[in-house]
């Protein structure tokens, strides 16, 4: 039976609510299951193929207004990304299991998760207990690399049956992002960063271990929690910086009670942050199990740029401007929120550190945010090429040698899956990164370069965000006066490393 465009926005709704709840659930350790599968079967029109067709349909019509077409446009990216999460659902669940149950040697202890190894790989202390850590997880992720590759293949299959000429085809043309261009950029800014990065590098591990040999991945990420500096970095004074910050800036934490926070430690619950969306804006779940260092720090500060971005949209804004859009926009708030920690003044201010530590911080911050956002950057060519010749054994050696040229330190082949977030993830972290750049100059420019405590800036991002995310990264930008480059994501990392 057909269903009624108005009908579908409102399941759209339902299904949002409920899918929120259940990661919600998961994630805080209140519950072992992730039982998409199920969700979906009482979903059943969002995952119809006849249902995308229609709406790709209404949106190619020349009778379609301009108004309709950005809330038809928002409904065909979220109905291509739901066919594809049914098509691979009970991989997803397999993973989600393993992640939550498989055991890892740990050594002294007991065995870990599969999740948590891997979440807890960069706090180890102990080279030996992280070499462990890193080769038995990254036997786990080859032994059962099928799981993984399945998702792929429910992809590939997927492209297929939506006539579209490839994956690569598809996603550019729910997201409406042309993907060359973007590997292009990549590519030029891997190389504007190469030196510093290689440079910080060298004097992290050094600082790590003066006598180590032969780095590897578990190396750099342990250097780059600058483990040297994490007294300085303690969970116990993490909320009071952040809610002190955030109330210089105008913006009140818990956004008038719409964001509510869940920071109790529970057996299950998951290491880090995230804001589970529940309701847009009224019911939105801050979820934390803080630790020390750079990682806990800056998983709240995403979460809360998330969150509160979120929390701010206005309720007049349409229901699909509110709850989908482009996924650019909600990250490019948790960059500007995360990256407060390049500032070396924002150290001094919040923690109280003395000068030559806050430039400290704040320099080897960056090194920490160079390594993310060059593991994206080489991740795109890769992911593309991945899609493009299928998830076979032979793609291991690819992803090895161009993360090995990317991080200058050795990586285990057995990530070559794991790594690959499902719908083209990267995509939307780069331009995240792209728009924050953007962001924070018009921000520098109104409200100086300490806007980070000017009540004045707190009100324009929550002007920003009371429009949903109607308008895509590239949209904003343009807004702005500017377009979205990379490379100054990349110009100021180098700027701060090189501090």
């Amino acid at each position: 039976m057909e269903i009624s465009l108005n009908s579908l926005v409102e399941r759209v709704d339902a299904f949002l609510y409920e899918r929120g709840a259940l990661e919600f659930r998961f994630k805080a350790g209140l519950s072992h299951e992730l039982p998409l599968s199920k969700l979906h079967e009482h979903f059943p029109e969002l995952s119809r193929v006849e249902t995308f067709h229609r709406v790709r349909e209404m949106l190619a019509s020349p009778r379609t207004d301009g108004a309709r077409k950005v809330g038809l446009k928002l409904l065909l990216h979220f109905l291509g990304d739901n066919l594809e999460e049914v098509r691979s659902a009970s991989a997803h669940e397999i993973i989600a299991q393993l992640l939550a149950s498989a055991p890892v040697s740990a050594g002294h202890g007991g065995p870990l998760a599969l999740g948590e190894a891997v979440a807890r790989l960069p706090d180890e202390p102990h080279r030996e207990r992280r070499d462990l850590l890193e080769r038995e997880s990254s036997q786990l992720f080859w032994e059962r690399r099928s799981s993984w590759a399945r998702r792929f293949d429910a992809a590939l299959e997927l492209a297929h049956e939506l006539k579209a000429p490839s994956y690569v085809a598809l996603r550019e043309e729910l997201t409406g992002v042309q993907l060359q261009p973007l590997v292009e950029a990549a590519e030029r800014t891997l190389k504007l960063t190469d030196d510093a990065w290689r440079d910080l590098l060298g004097y992290a591990l050094r600082r790590l271990d003066p006598n180590l040999d032969r780095p590897q991945l578990h190396d750099a990420k342990r250097a780059a929690q600058a483990p040297w500096m994490m007294e300085l970095f303690r969970k116990d004074d993490l909320f009071p910086a952040v809610t002190r910050w955030l109330a210089e800036l105008g913006m009140d934490p818990n956004a008038e009670g719409r964001l509510s926070f869940d920071a109790e430690e529970r057996e299950g619950k998951r290491t880090g942050a995230f804001t589970a969306e529940l309701r847009v804006p009224d019911e939105l779940r801050l979820v934390a199990l803080p630790r020390n260092g750079f990682e806990g720090y800056s998983e709240v500060l995403r979460a809360f740029g998330r969150g509160l971005h979120h929390a701010n949209a206005s309720r007049a804004t349409p229901l699909l401007e509110r709850r989908l859009g482009d996924a650019a926009v909600p990250r490019a708030m948790a960059a500007l929120f995360e990256n407060v920690m390049l500032d070396e003044q924002w150290h001094r201010r919040y923690l109280h550190l003395p000068q030559a530590q806050a430039r400290e911080a704040a320099r080897l911050f960056a090194f920490r945010q160079a390594m993310r956002f060059r593991r994206k950057l080489a991740l795109l060519p890769y992911a593309l090429e991945l899609y493009a010749r299928g998830p076979s054994d032979a793609m291991a050696d690819e992803y090895q040698a161009r993360m090995q040229a990317t991080l200058g330190v050795a990586v285990p082949k057995e990530r070559f899956l794991y790594d690959v977030r499902p719908m083209l993830l990267m995509v939307s972290v780069l331009r995240a990164w792209a728009l924050e750049a953007v962001l924070l100059t018009r921000l520098r420019e109104r409200f100086n370069e300490d806007f980070w405590r000017n009540p004045a800036a707190g009100r324009w991002l929550k002007e920003l965000s009371q429009r949903g995310q109607r308008d895509d990264a590239a949209e904003i930008a343009r807004q702005l006066g500017a377009e979205l480059q990379l490379e100054a994501a990349g110009t100021r990392l180098v700027k701060v490393m090189g501090a």
